[in-house]
C-alpha cells in the first residue's frame, strides 16, 4: 500500500491490497467521518477537491455534522447534500 493509511481507521482492511482509486469513496467517507487532523491532511494530499465534494454530496454514511462542516469548507449548497436533505429517523415516529 502506498502512503499507508491510519491503522486505527482501517483496522479491518488489508492495506496492502486496498486500491486508493477503486475504493476512494469508502476511504474518503471513513476519513471524513472518523479521521483525526493528520488523516484529513493525508486525504487532502491524495484526493482532489472534486472527489471529496462528490462524496460529501452523495454519501449516505457521513453524519449531518460532518456534512455541514464540509459544506461550509467547500461552499456546497446544503440542498445538494443528500444526508442533509433526508428526514431524521425520529421524524418518522411523529
Amino acid at each position: 500500500m502506498q502512503n499507508a493509511l491510519s491503522t486505527y481507521l482501517f483496522w479491518d482492511i488489508d492495506q496492502d491490497t486496498l486500491d486508493l482509486h477503486r475504493y476512494k469513496r469508502f476511504i474518503i467517507e471513513r476519513m471524513l467521518q472518523y479521521g483525526r487532523p493528520e488523516d484529513i491532511h493525508w486525504l487532502l494530499d491524495h484526493y482532489s477537491k472534486d472527489d471529496i465534494v462528490d462524496v460529501v454530496k452523495r454519501s449516505k454514511i457521513i453524519d449531518r455534522k460532518t456534512a455541514s462542516y464540509w459544506s461550509i469548507h467547500y461552499h456546497i449548497p446544503e440542498k445538494e447534500i443528500l444526508c442533509l436533505n433526508r428526514p431524521l429517523i425520529q421524524d418518522c415516529f411523529y
